[in-house]
């Protein structure tokens, strides 16, 4: 019984640790860029909300983003351009990915491309805008404070 309690002490005490490491980390950055990290949170809800719903056989159906797959890409690459800030490439790639994804959903939203099926626009979507244009606004800042 005291192997299992010091195995479960250690375990505890390793996930305490990472916590407050990572927490360390965070409260370290600029605030720019704990935007962009935050900023992972409107990204992750853009991912799991639907975009649109329709009503078929009595019941309602949601439609997912098919681009989420590259926003998980855009927030991934967003973090680890946090430990990269101070490069020339950081700025061009952080604005090409995010007006990318922007312009492909808007896109897919005024032409009525998510389904074809007649749907109605749900609440996911405005987390799948709301996610590029803060990780874009806050890489522009980050650029400007840097020059």
């Amino acid at each position: 019984m005291d192997a299992i309690i010091d195995l479960f002490y250690s375990v505890v005490s390793f996930i305490s640790g990472l916590v407050r490491g990572a927490l360390d980390w965070f409260l370290g950055l600029e605030l720019l860029n704990k935007v962009i990290v935050l900023n992972s949170i409107t990204a992750f809800f853009a991912i799991i909300l639907p975009v649109g719903k329709y009503y078929i056989f009595e019941s309602w159906f949601v439609i997912n983003n098919p681009l989420a797959v590259y926003l998980i890409a855009i927030a991934i690459i967003m973090f680890g351009t946090i430990f990269l800030s101070g490069r020339k490439w950081v700025f061009p790639l952080r604005a090409v990915i995010n007006a990318w994804y922007l312009v492909a959903l808007l896109y897919m939203w005024l032409t009525h491309s998510f389904s074809h099926a007649p749907y109605s626009i749900s609440y996911g979507l405005v987390f799948n805008i709301a996610a590029p244009l803060v990780y874009g606004a806050a890489s522009v800042m980050v650029y400007f404070s840097e020059s």
